[in-house]
């Protein structure tokens, strides 16, 4: 369980591996690890097994969630900056 982890919105917000094939369920799906997009994953055997899905794994998940929140609590604006848009 190696991968890392970001939060990919697919029918709901659920956090999948950067490197999972297009159509992932997600790893705290019921079909983790046995859909069909799974096949040839590099993670199929992680989502499977539930690793993703103990209670050690939302706990830590939790954890990182209010310690961003408490990180982010004092930020009062937010600069979006795009680069390599072309024009100006």
């Amino acid at each position: 369980m190696n991968s890392q982890i970001k939060e990919v919105p697919q029918g709901g917000e659920t956090a999948v591996p950067e490197d999972a094939n297009d159509g992932c369920v997600g790893p705290t799906s019921e079909t983790a690890g046995a859909a069909s997009a799974c096949d040839g994953c590099p993670n199929q055997t992680a989502c499977a097994s539930g690793a993703f899905s103990s209670p050690e794994a939302k706990e830590k998940k939790q954890a990182e969630e209010a310690a961003i929140s408490s990180a982010l609590e004092n930020v009062a604006h937010i600069v979006l900056v795009l680069s390599g848009k072309g024009g100006v």
